[in-house]
């Protein structure tokens, strides 16, 4: 089982315990049934509609002795003042002598939960519930039948006390509600069992807060022999509901290879509103969280059987915090704010297959409060002095009445104080860095949202031992300035004054006495015209630290001594070489150390000592016979000077000499500042060129948002290089224009191609409207195909445009077929058509564009572009043909046309008295004993063919020595099968007679009355 820590986490319910009579949560906001509509076998029956859930009506039934003898059933049905909505969900609570209520709890799994606890459902002792509008039942359900309790419709649901409850929320609106008990078979004779019922009711507002005040459960997939496992299913599920976040439900799949889920559900009294956010606080193993369960647990919220507002997977809500707390397998709770009313929240987790794992997650409380508060910009990191107290603001999301609580812990602890949205809550006096929190409530509700934490950053005062002076540590010569530079490990600013309490401030420019002072911004005191009659001078430093303004108490400011030697000496500094860009590279990239050199001229000896401040460190040398120094100093130093002077102090035998030398830190240029990229490589920020290394990409001129290497750059992009954590009053960042070029991809008229087979056509004979193409053997990367490259039946090939270096970033897909040429064909009469008689003629179907032309003839019928068929009267004798053709696509020669002549004769014609033969062209095959037959006079006289064909060119039937005995019935199996009556309309013969070498052609109309 797992078991999940109970350690601080984004989740806290108040600590106000309500001890409250049971039934007062459901005395407000409540509306009862009022009236006993019928009843059957029913004792106290007031007591269902008496307003108390602690008192019960029980509805009696009973098996009777042999073949039904005194065996009844009873009823009870209640009605609620007026008519409820569709899906609205009204509760009863209930309970049952036979233990078949706690398997219902279980929905969907009733049936094999039932088994597992030993409960059979069906036979045993059942209940039906009956939702009614007047006389109407609206909805109608057996605890005998399985998964009748397992819809959104109607559940057997539990309170955190374990009481049983029917939920029912039909789709029609109603006004009753009847349950009836009965025993069944399997319980035996004279057996009788009660059914009580306690009250029916409905919430018209919260009677419970924002906890829900039911849930039940449902699964699918799962089977006997794994429920039976033990701790498989749902464990416990009251304990997700109960308020307490010590206690939890747990959803355990066990180890299994198939598809399979649980879930659970809590009901909400009444429906969201607007401002409310359901919570749910949850644990997993960490070790399913590297397998993807987070994918596979599911948070739905809705109202009644309506269809879901939110469905949302817990990987769609996780983010860093909430991960690392669910690795390290502490509780996290998780926020889902739905867009409309919902009224109940299920947690479903869907299992892994094939993970050998136990699949299981403890949910250890569901419920709804406000949105977390926002932290005023003003109460975030906020620093203050030892000693003093911080004022935090906080401010509710909501639009309702909200308060503002203030804990001193993240979870339990001590509830400090309520504020109301944007009143100010002040911490008590301070003297170490401390974490408030922050929740948002319902006016007279305990529940709250997940706390917000708030940092106090506590800052020391400084004192004088946290300052350090360079420039007073022997005697300076009156000829020269004296120059003191403060330093500290504190980041702050530093102020001059001429007394212990820091009440007379030194400021920059002052004169005084003759005396000349300066200070400069890094707080460097520069002071001319002293004397040794005065000396020694005292002045004071006091240090203000950068995060809180905090300063040292007066009388403890640092005290700087300062002694002057009348002397005319003066002397002078040179630095050989400047910092190069590349130095400063190095330095920057991990070799900091290196050597300052120079030479002093004027009243200098050789052994001289000579000094320098930089940075707050101080470094020594010794001036050699040539009045020349070299020093090892950390090039660091040199490039985050606060002031960007180097302090040189040369040490004669009787006073000393200062100088201030400006350190001269190159400049940031970089060769290319306007950099193209093409965007098919997907370029990042790492692909920019920078002149060496040390530098970094940030998103702003001045700002901190350092940019990661695989950060993507983006066309009109525009990005700085920069040093790292050095000042950017020191080294200005530069800015990089960045252009991509983004080429469409290539089209083309179809991106399925097909060629003939046996042409072995190549990639150059795909059609592309574009010039410039490379093709790949993928979407995406793959390696880059020769135009020459045999075409593979099936495969699809894939083309990018080219312009110079770039190429487009989508490819455009294609595949190829290889088929057979179909040549197309035309169907119909072309020899020996009558003159003025129709005929219709057709080619493929299917195609586009087709193209009719007729010469000698007149269309009737047909004949457009989208047309398959035309019918054509054929109006001379002479010069008559017909063609068509059309674009097929899927053929591998798309382009087709036909040409066929077509000869016309006059039909129906009588061959003269010599021969007989007449041709009678219209007949009824109707059995009426009157014209059944087509007939051709004389006929029988001359060994003929006859065939006879449709309007769309079919042979239907055809005779060896015609004897004037055709029926209309088809003896060609075609269109029809042989056997088949012709239906009615116009037919074509063809009679040949050898021997009069003569072939009669004409049409005939067949008729069936």
């Amino acid at each position: 089982m797992l078991i999940p820590k109970i350690t601080p986490t984004n989740f806290m319910l108040g600590c106000v315990l309500l001890l409250l009579h049971f039934h007062s949560a459901y005395g407000q906001n409540t509306v009862y049934s009022s009236a006993i509509i019928s009843e059957e076998a029913v004792s106290l029956s007031s007591n269902a509609i008496d307003e108390d859930v602690l008192t019960k009506a029980d509805i009696s039934a009973s098996s009777g002795t042999a073949f039904g003898i005194g065996a009844y059933d009873g009823h009870l049905e209640v009605q609620f003042p007026s008519l409820l909505n569709q899906n609205t969900t009204s509760f009863v609570k209930f309970d049952a002598e036979e233990n078949i209520l706690q398997p219902l709890v279980g929905g969907s799994l009733g049936n094999l939960l039932g088994n597992v606890l030993g409960a059979v459902l069906s036979g045993n002792q059942e209940f039906s519930v009956n939702a009614k509008n007047a006389n109407t039942s609206v909805l109608l359900k057996n605890s005998g039948v399985p998964n009748d309790f397992g819809t959104d419709n109607l559940r057997v649901v539990i309170n955190k006390d374990s009481d049983y409850f029917l939920a029912i929320a039909p789709d029609a609106p109603y006004n009753r509600v009847r349950i009836s008990n009965s025993v069944g078979a399997l319980l035996g004779l004279n057996t009788t069992r009660n059914l009580g019922v306690y009250e029916a009711f409905y919430p018209t507002g919260k009677t419970n807060g924002g906890s829900p005040t039911y849930t039940s459960y449902s699964g699918s997939g799962l089977t006997l022999d794994l429920l039976s496992v033990t701790g498989t299913g749902v464990l416990q599920p009251e304990l997700a509901i109960d308020g307490d976040i010590d206690t939890f439900s747990e959803l355990s799949l066990g180890i299994l290879g198939v598809a399979a889920n649980l879930e659970q559900t809590a009901y909400f009294d009444t429906p969201s509103g607007s401002d409310d956010v359901f919570y749910v606080t949850l644990a997993v193993d960490p070790s399913l969280l590297d397998l993807g369960i987070a994918n596979n647990i599911q948070f739905t919220a809705q109202r009644a059987s309506d269809a879901p507002v939110v469905d949302i997977p817990l990987s769609d809500l996780l983010d860093a915090d909430l991960l690392g707390l669910l690795e390290d397998g502490e509780q996290a709770t998780f926020s889902i704010k739905p867009p409309s009313a919902a009224d109940r929240l299920t947690v479903r987790l869907s299992s892994l297959l094939n993970v050998a794992l136990n699949q299981q997650m403890s949910i250890i409380e569901i419920y709804m409060a406000p949105d977390r508060p926002i932290i005023d910009p003003d109460s975030e990191n906020v620093t203050i002095c030892e000693g003093s107290s911080a004022t935090l603001v906080a401010r509710s999301q909501s639009s309702e009445p909200v308060e503002l609580r203030w804990y001193d812990a993240e979870v339990n602890g001590t509830l400090l104080q309520t504020v109301a949205s944007g009143e100010p809550f002040i911490t008590p006096i301070l003297n170490t860095s401390n974490t408030y929190y922050v929740a948002s409530g319902y006016v007279g509700e305990a529940e709250e949202s997940p706390r917000v934490a708030v940092e106090v950053n506590v800052v020391a005062i400084p004192t004088a031992a946290d300052i350090e002076v360079f420039g007073n540590q022997n005697p300076t010569c009156s000829s020269n300035d004296v120059i003191l530079v403060p330093s500290s490990e504190i980041e702050g600013d530093f102020t001059w004054f001429f007394d212990a309490n820091g009440l007379d401030q030194i400021t920059d420019g002052l004169v005084n006495a003759g005396v000349t002072y300066e200070v400069s911004d890094s707080g460097v005191l520069r002071i001319s015209g002293l004397d040794e009659t005065n000396s020694p001078y005292t002045f004071f430093v006091r240090l203000t630290d950068a995060l809180a303004g905090c300063q040292n108490a007066p009388g403890d400011l640092k005290a700087v001594e300062v002694s002057v030697v009348d002397s005319g000496s003066t002397a002078v500094i040179t630095l050989n070489e400047s910092l190069s860009l590349d130095r400063l590279l190095t330095i920057l990239g991990g070799t900091p150390d290196m050597d300052l050199n120079g030479s002093v001229s004027g009243n200098a000896n050789p052994g001289d000592v000579i000094n320098f401040a930089l940075n707050g460190n101080s470094y020594t040398g010794t001036l050699d016979g040539n009045l020349d120094f070299s020093i090892l100093i950390d090039g660091n130093d040199l490039v985050l000077d606060s002031d960007g002077i180097l302090n040189g102090v040369v040490d004669g035998a009787i006073c000393t000499l200062t100088q201030e030398l400006p350190i001269e830190l190159p400049d940031l240029i970089l060769d290319n500042v306007f950099q193209v990229f093409c965007a098919s490589s997907a370029p990042t920020i790492a692909d920019l060129e920078l002149n060496g290394s040390g530098l970094a990409l940030f998103d702003s001129l001045e700002g901190s948002g350092l940019l990661a290497l695989n950060t993507p750059l983006v066309d009109g992009g525009v990005y700085f290089a920069g040093f790292l954590n050095l000042p950017i009053s020191l080294f200005s960042r530069v800015q990089i224009n960045v252009t991509l070029i983004d080429i469409p991809a290539p089209t083309t008229s179809s991106s399925t191609q097909n060629f003939c087979t046996g042409t072995n056509p190549t990639l150059a004979d795909i059609q592309i409207n574009e010039m410039n193409v490379r093709f790949y053997d993928s979407a995406v990367d793959g390696s880059e195909l020769n135009p020459s490259t045999a075409l593979v039946d099936g495969n699809t090939y894939y083309a990018a445009s080219v312009e110079g270096e770039c190429e487009s970033t989508n490819r455009l897909a294609i595949s190829v077929r290889f088929v057979d040429n179909e040549p197309i064909t035309l169907i119909g009469i072309s020899e020996d058509a009558c003159l003025n008689q129709s005929y219709t003629y057709t080619t493929e179907t299917g195609k586009q564009n087709y193209v009719w032309t007729i010469s000698g003839g007149t269309i009737t019928d047909g004949g457009t572009i989208s047309d398959d068929y035309v019918t054509v009267v054929w109006s001379n004798l002479q010069d008559t043909n017909i063609s068509v053709s059309y674009f097929d696509r899927s053929s591998c020669i798309t382009s087709k046309e036909f040409r066929q002549d077509v000869s016309v004769i006059e039909c129906g014609e009588i061959l003269g008295e010599e021969f007989c033969l007449f041709v009678f062209n219209e007949f009824t095959p109707n059995n009426d004993g009157f014209n059944d037959f087509f007939e051709v006079r004389c006929i029988e006289d001359y060994l003929s063919t006859l065939e006879v064909y449709s309007r769309n060119g079919n042979m239907v039937f055809k005779a060896m020595n015609y004897q004037n005995n055709w029926d209309g019935k088809a003896n060609v199996s075609g269109t029809l099968n042989s056997g088949d009556h012709l239906p009615s309309g116009t037919y074509y013969y063809v009679i040949k007679i050898p021997e009069l070498e003569r072939d009669l052609v004409g049409w005939l109309q067949l008729a069936r009355e």
